[in-house]
C-alpha cells in the first residue's frame, strides 16, 4: 500500500510537469474558407478560481524592460525583492505594497504604487478597484494552482493613468512573452469599466470581455497572445495600440466603436463575426496574415489605412460603407467581398502585389474612388452579375488600358460584366 501510495504521487508530479497549450483563434482557417472558420476558443471555468491554460508562445525581447535585478536570496515573507527564476528570465519583485494571492475582494479599494498578485485576484460584483496614476500591477503564478495568474472582474474597474504615468499590468518577469499571465477578464460586469493610459504586456489575452462593457483610451497593448476579445460586450476604445501580438482584436455578437487608434505589426490584425464594427481613422497595418477579417457584420470604415498586410480585407456577408480609406502595398488582395452589400467611395487601391477589388456578387456599388498600380487586375468579378463601377479612376484614361485591368465576361464568359463607363478623367480630390 505504501509503494502504492508512492507511486501515484510521482505520476501525479510528473503529470503537472507537462505543457499545456490553448486553442487556436478566429484566424486559424484556411484563405477562402470563411463558413469553416472556428471562433476563438477560450475556456471559461464556472469558478473562481479561473484555471485557464495559458498559451504557449516562445519568449520576446522586452526593449522597455528596465527593471534592476536584485539578489538571489530567497525571501522570507517579507518585504523585499527576490531574483527567482520563470523559464530562464528573473522575477522581479517577491513582495509590493500591496500583495494578493489566489483571493476575492468584496469591497471597494484604491490600489496605487506597487502590486503584487499571486494567481487569481476575483473583483466581485458588489467591489469597485481604483487605480492611481503610475501604478504597477504585476503577476505571477502561485505554488498552490501552477496555472496562469490573472485578473478577474465581476464588478468594477477603474485604471486612471496619465500620460506622464500609465498605469502597467505585466507579468512579474522581467522580458515579458506572450501568456505569462492570463490577463483581464471582465466577466459579466456591465458597469463602466474604464481604462485610461494602461499598458497591458504579456498576456494570454490583454482584455478578455464576456457580457461586458468598457472604454479603453490612450492605451497599449503588446507582445499578448490575444490582444482584446469580445463576447457580446460593447466597446468603445480610443487611441489605442496594439502591436506584436499573435492576434489584435477578436469580437463575437458584440458591438464595437474604435477610433484614432493602431493595430501595426501583428500576425493577425481585427476578427469579427456577427458584431458592429465602426472603425474611425483607424489603421491596420504589417499583419503577417490578413489585416481584417468580418463575418456577417454591420461596417462603417472611414478614414482608415488598410496597408502593407499579407492579406488585405475580407468581408462575408457583410452591410455598410467604406470611405475615404486607403488600401495600398498589400501583399495579397486590397478588398475581399463576398456575399456583402457594401457602398465603397472615396477610396483608394494601388500598389497591391494582387488584385485591387475581388467580388462575387453585384450587391456592391463603387464610384469616386481611385485605382493604381495593381500588379493584379483593378478589380475582379468573379460571380454571374453585373457590378456598377461607375465614376472612377482606374489610372488611365484610354478605354483599353481600363479594360485591361478588368477581369470580368470580357475575359471569361463566367463571370459577369462590370459597368465602370462613364470614368473620371484624374484622381478625384477626394480620394485619400
Amino acid at each position: 500500500m505504501l509503494f502504492c501510495n508512492s507511486l501515484c504521487r510521482a505520476i501525479i508530479a510528473f503529470a503537472l510537469t507537462l505543457p499545456l497549450t490553448g486553442c487556436a483563434g478566429f484566424f486559424a482557417v484556411p484563405s477562402g474558407d470563411m463558413e469553416a472558420a472556428p471562433e476563438h476558443v477560450s475556456s471559461l471555468p464556472s469558478d473562481v478560481d479561473v484555471r485557464q491554460l495559458s498559451r504557449q508562445s516562445p519568449p520576446m525581447p522586452n526593449p522597455t524592460a528596465d527593471a534592476p535585478f536584485v539578489s538571489d536570496t530567497p525571501s522570507d515573507g517579507g518585504p523585499g525583492v527576490l531574483a527567482g527564476l520563470t523559464g530562464g528570465r528573473r522575477s522581479i519583485v517577491a513582495q509590493s505594497e500591496i500583495n494578493y494571492e489566489n483571493a476575492t475582494l468584496t469591497e471597494d479599494v484604491t490600489w496605487h504604487g506597487s502590486v503584487l498578485v499571486r494567481g487569481y485576484l476575483v473583483i466581485a460584483p458588489q467591489a469597485t478597484v481604483r487605480i492611481e496614476p503610475g501604478t504597477v500591477v504585476r503577476f505571477m503564478k502561485s505554488p498552490i494552482l501552477r496555472q496562469a495568474p490573472r485578473l478577474v472582474v465581476m464588478g468594477r474597474l477603474h485604471s486612471s493613468g496619465t500620460t506622464e504615468r500609465p498605469v502597467l499590468f505585466a507579468p512579474n518577469v522581467a522580458e515579458a512573452a506572450p501568456g505569462d499571465w492570463g490577463g483581464i477578464l471582465l466577466l459579466s460586469s456591465e458597469k463602466h469599466n474604464q481604462f485610461d493610459h494602461v499598458r497591458i504586456e504579456g498576456a494570454t489575452t490583454g482584455i478578455d470581455a464576456r457580457f461586458s462593457t468598457f472604454a479603453v483610451t490612450e492605451s497599449e497593448i503588446t507582445r499578448s497572445a490575444v490582444g482584446m476579445l469580445l463576447r457580446d460586450s460593447t466597446a468603445r476604445l480610443a487611441a489605442v495600440s496594439v502591436d506584436a501580438c499573435e492576434t489584435g482584436l477578436e469580437a463575437f455578437d458584440s458591438e464595437l466603436d474604435l477610433r484614432n487608434s493602431s493595430f501595426d505589426h501583428n500576425r493577425r490584425g481585427i476578427g469579427a463575426r456577427r458584431t458592429t464594427l465602426i472603425l474611425q481613422s483607424v489603421s491596420v497595418k504589417n499583419s503577417e496574415q490578413q489585416g481584417i477579417f468580418a463575418d456577417e457584420c454591420r461596417i462603417r470604415f472611414n478614414s482608415c489605412d488598410l496597408s502593407g498586410n499579407v492579406g488585405g480585407v475580407r468581408l462575408g456577408k457583410a452591410e455598410g460603407q467604406i470611405i475615404r480609406s486607403r488600401f495600398v502595398g498589400n501583399r495579397g488582395v486590397g478588398l475581399v467581398l463576398e456575399s456583402s452589400r457594401l457602398k465603397i467611395h472615396q477610396s483608394l487601391f494601388a500598389d497591391t502585389v494582387g488584385d485591387g477589388i475581388r467580388m462575387d456578387d453585384g450587391q456592391s456599388v463603387i464610384w469616386e474612388s481611385a485605382f493604381d498600380g495593381n500588379s493584379g487586375y483593378n478589380l475582379v468579378n468573379s460571380g454571374r452579375e453585373s457590378i456598377s463601377a461607375v465614376r472612377n479612376w482606374w489610372g488611365s484614361n484610354h478605354e483599353t488600358a481600363i479594360s485591361d485591368k478588368l477581369f470580368n465576361a470580357a475575359k471569361d464568359t463566367g463571370s459577369g460584366q462590370i459597368l465602370f463607363f462613364p470614368w473620371l478623367p484624374e484622381k478625384p480630390a477626394a480620394a485619400p
